[in-house]
Order: structure tokens, then sequence, then C-alpha cells
């Protein structure tokens, strides 16, 4: 097998890892060489050999050292390899001086000693270098001793009697014990890296989650602070348009207003389901459109803005345009919108000029050229490449222009639904200008446009004595819904909080609770739950500004009868509460 590299760091930890792994191996061989080796003198004793008398007075003395030692490593003045190293040292000494004595027969020795080496090696994992000290001094002194210190003759027997298969046992037990120890370090050593990579690949998971749950709770809260001014906006403009007819300045005015707030909240639904277009999940909505009348529409749309900065708003408009154009009117104005408002936002001074020109023609298609050009700040050369990324915007210094940084990326995402792309010239201080082009099917004819019915009005014609309770703490909420329950003279109560609620359902006598969820106190979904303990009956629909199914799902699982998203319209809202309140209604068209 290849050699691995370790690092330092893993050879420190390899040593406490080993030392750990084999701390009562370590015992282990001190303890059974304390107990055998002066047991070891019964074989001698029983075969009548003098010498076991010998043997036992100095394995008494080795056990007495080990002993010692094993007290040492107890008190943690020795670790638990040196502890066996050190026993073996010692015991290598006191086997020279016994082989230097006279022997009847050296076999019982040698086999005694290389059981020894043999048990040393199955159980302990030491460096190689202990093991090469060990067999180095046995393979020197054991014969050594015999020779210098005993008889010549001694040596000779010593060899016919096992020293050869002793000494060999001493010559391999290095090698054995660098097998072992590499065979453990590599396994160590991959799960180690596995434990690594697998405690790594956590983080990793962690980060992505907290990332996911990030991302949903800031389009959570996202879509519920820009929903709920919303529901004010669209509201009280439908009610504005029903009370006042005479006037025509104000309902140009108010329907200015409502395509504006309608064309936001698409705008809206758009950078909340960004992701979506990421995935491929939205498609285009093709149906045939009078151009000029889109481009008309956000004409006045920006006309408000332009003239609060005081910079000129040109709309060029080719006159030989198709008089119907057939694709995506929405997404197509969400383009146009993104552009135009990031330059009035951008430019302090000068002009911002929406420019459409035709390009070609054939019998079916034409072939479109948009530019939205400005006198604004300008886009530096470095940037430009990364201005259609998400959550990107031009730096600059001391700038009130903040946003999302997710229009220009949601223009350009869009446009390769369109089969199109996006370009920019820009120079800082000087403007810039975006451009695009689109190929329409296109219309010449005039277009039959069915007439839209007028929507089937939910019209209270016999009204109970009914009541409503009103969850809210956003007062333009409440203005809203208590104005539409005034109008067909229906009761109502407020609360301002999921505890005030609570506690006026308590007094009885209400016949409908709406409930908003993200209240302070205490939220919808605890009030919902402590009144579900008291009326499993009473009807209770959830107000909310959320536009995301897992609260939906959330909503009818917590009590709730039903689920109102905020914004609706006034007729929308009657459809809906009127069924719960036992109003008997007619539908006028």
């Amino acid at each position: 097998m290849k050699n691995i590299a370790y690092a330092k760091s893993f050879e420190r930890l390899w040593q406490s890892e080993a030392e750990a792994e084999n701390k009562l191996y370590n015992k282990l061989f001190c303890i059974a060489f304390l107990l055998c080796n002066p047991a070891a003198s019964i074989g001698f004793y029983l075969a009548n050999d003098p010498f076991y008398l010998t043997l036992l007075y100095t394995h008494c003395i080795s056990s007495s050292l080990i002993a010692v030692l094993l007290l040492l490593h107890y008190k943690k003045v020795i670790t638990g390899q040196q502890m066996s190293f050190i026993t073996q040292i010692m015991l290598i000494c006191f086997y020279t001086y016994l082989l230097a004595q006279p022997h009847r027969s050296y076999a019982q020795s040698c086999l005694n000693l290389t059981l020894g080496i043999i048990f040393t090696g199955l159980i302990l994992r030491w460096p190689v270098r202990y093991a090469l000290a060990s067999s180095l001094l046995s393979i020197i002194l054991y014969p050594a001793a015999i020779y210098f210190l005993g008889e010549p003759s001694a040596l000779k027997m010593f060899f016919a009697e096992g020293g050869v298969f002793l000494l060999l046992a001493q010559f391999l037990f290095p090698f054995v014990m660098k097998v072992s120890v590499g065979k453990d370090k590599r396994e160590f050593y991959y799960r180690y890296n596995l434990q690594e990579q697998n405690v790594e690949l956590e983080k990793q998971k962690t980060i992505a989650e907290n990332a996911t749950k990030a991302k949903s709770d800031f389009l959570s809260m996202m879509s519920h602070e820009i929903r709920t001014p919303l529901n004010g906006i669209v509201g009280i403009v439908h009610i504005m348009m029903d009370e006042d007819q005479n006037s025509k300045n104000r309902n140009e005015l108010l329907t200015t207003l409502k395509f504006s707030s309608d064309h936001l909240m698409a705008v809206v639904n758009d950078v909340l389901d960004f992701s979506k277009i990421n995935a491929d999940h939205i498609q285009l909505d093709e149906f045939a459109f009078d151009p000029g009348l889109l481009f008309e529409n956000l004409r006045k749309t920006f006309v408000p803005r332009t003239d609060e900065k005081k910079i000129d708003l040109i709309f060029d408009i080719d006159s030989r345009l198709p008089s119907h154009i057939i694709s995506d009117s929405v997404r197509l104005n969400q383009v146009i919108t993104n552009l135009i408002h990031n330059a009035i936002k951008f430019t302090e001074t000068g002009y911002v000029k929406f420019v459409v020109r035709e390009i070609t023609r054939d019998d079916k298609t034409v072939r479109l050229h948009f530019s939205v050009e400005d006198t604004g700040i300008g886009i530096p050369v470095e940037e430009q490449p990364t201005i259609f990324e998400s959550f990107t915007q031009v730096r600059q210094e001391d700038s009130e222009n903040k946003g999302t940084g997710l229009g220009l990326a949601i223009s350009k995402e869009l446009l390769l639904l369109f089969k199109s792309d996006i370009y920019l010239e820009s120079e800082p201080g000087k403007g810039s200008v975006f451009s695009f082009e689109i190929q329409f099917p296109y219309l010449e004819e005039e277009v039959t446009v069915k007439p839209v019915p007028l929507k089937k009005i939910m019209t209270a014609i016999a009204f109970p004595q009914a009541k409503v309770l009103v969850a809210d703490d956003n007062k333009i909420n409440v203005t809203l819904a208590t104005m539409l329950l005034k109008r067909k003279n229906i009761l109502f109560e407020v609360a301002q909080n999921g505890k005030e609620a609570y506690e006026l359902f308590l007094q009885g006598g209400f016949n409908l609770i709406l409930m908003d969820l993200r209240m302070p106190v205490m939220d919808g979904f605890e009030s919902t739950a402590l009144i579900r303990k008291i009326d499993q009956d009473i009807p209770i629909i959830a107000l909310t500004a959320s536009a995301f199914g897992d609260e939906k799902d959330r909503v009818h699982a917590s009590g709730f009868t039903g689920y109102l998203t905020k914004p609706f319209i006034p007729e929308d809202f009657y459809a809906y509460i009127f069924p719960f309140l036992g109003v008997q209604t007619a539908k006028v068209s």
C-alpha cells in the first residue's frame, strides 16, 4: 500500500489516540509479567531443577519493580507506553542475568522467552523505535551473557535448545510491530478523515438549512411588510371609487392609482417567486394586447415620480407599431418597469427616456427594439459584469437609493423567457442605456375584445343581528375592515392583539372572528388555540399578507375556519364573510 504523508497535527492526535486505545493492553502486559514470571519457576521446580530458586528470587525483584512502574503510571508520572517499554527493557536485563547462570537445559527458558515476545507482539502497539531497541538489546545481550559470563559450551546448548527460534522471534518483532502499528494508524487515519468530512458536511448542511430558513423568513416577512400597506391602498381605492362617481379628475387619478397598486402587487409577487423563475417554473401567458395602451399606462405611472425629482420623462414610441401584439403583457410590463424605475432612482438631473422602435416585420411577426436611457450616475466598467446578478447594485457612498437589488436580475431572467437578452452601455457620470429586442407575433386587424361582464357582487338582502370581532394591530387594516363592515351596518368590536381578542371573545355575542396572524403580545395562532378550547364552532377567518403555501397549511391545521389573503377588494371580502354570518344574499350584475 502506498505510504501516506501524515500531517504533524495528525501525528499528535495519533499519539494521543494510540495511548488511549492501548491503555488497557499496556497494563495487561505489565500485570501478566508481574504474575507469570515468578510462576515460571514452578516449571523448574517440578523438573527438580535447582535453578528454580534463582529464578524465583530474581523474578520477585522484577515483579516488585513492575509494581512500582504500575504505581507511577497510576499517578500519571509516566504514560502507558513508557511503562510497558521500561518493563520490557528491565525484563531483558533480568533475563540476561538469568541466562548467564548455569543451566541443565535452556529449553524451558527459550520457550518462556519466545512465548513472551509473541505475547508482546500480539497485545502491544509500540512505536517502531521501541520494538527495535528491545530486539537489538535481546539479540546482543542474550548470547553475549551466556558466552562471556557462563561456560562457552553453554552457548552451543542455548542455540540447540531453542535459542535460534528465540533470536529469530526477536529479529521479526520490529517488523511485526511496524505492520501492526501501520495498519492501526491507517485505519485511524481513514476514520479521522471520514469523521472530519462528516463534520464538514454537517456544517455545510447546517449552513444550507440556515440559509434556506433565513431566505424563507426573509421572503415571508417581505411579503407581510409589503402586502400590508398594499391592502389599505387597494381597499380604500375601491371604496373611494364606489362612493364618488361624479368627479372626473378624481376618478382618473384613482384609476391611475389602482393601476399602480395592481401592478405593484404583480411585481411583488414576481420578486417573491424569483426562485420559481430560476427553476423554470414560470411560463409566459400570451394574449393579444394593445402595446400603445400598455406604454401610456406605464408613462402615467412614472410621471408623479419624475415630476417630484424634476427630471424629464420621455416616451418615444414608434408610430408604426402594430395595433396588437401577442405576448405576456404582465411580464413585458415588469421588465420595462424595472428598467425605468432604476433609471429614475439613479438620475438626479436630466432625463429618463424610453424608446421603442420597429426593426423588422414579416407577415406574422415583428421585431421591436426597446431601450431605457438615463443621464444618471452611470455604472463603472468593473461593476458592469455583475450588475445583473441577484442582490447587486452600483456601489455608492452616502446613497439613499436602497433596494433589494433584484430588479435587473429579474429582468434578465424574464427576458430569457422571451428568448432575448439585455445589453448595457454605460459611462460613470454620464448615464446608462439598457436595451433588448423581442420578436412578437402581431395582429393588424381590429381585435374584437369580448366585453368583460361586470363582476357579480354579493349583495345582502337580509341582515340578521350579526356581530364581528376584528383582531388586527395594523390601523390601516382595521380602518379598511371596519369601513367595509359599517357600509353593511354590521356590528363589530376591535382587538389590538390576540390577547384582547380572546378576552373580548369570552364576553360573548360574536358570530365571526377576523383574526390577523402576526400581532404583538399574542399572535393569531395562540389566540385561536385558546378560543378553540372553548368553542369549536365559531367561524375564525385568518387575515394574512403572506402568500406562502406552508403558512396556509399551518392555518388550516391550527383550527381556523378559512383563510383570506391581503390585499382583497370589497366584493371579495363580502363574498367571503357573508355565508359565515348567515346573511341571505343575492348576486347582481
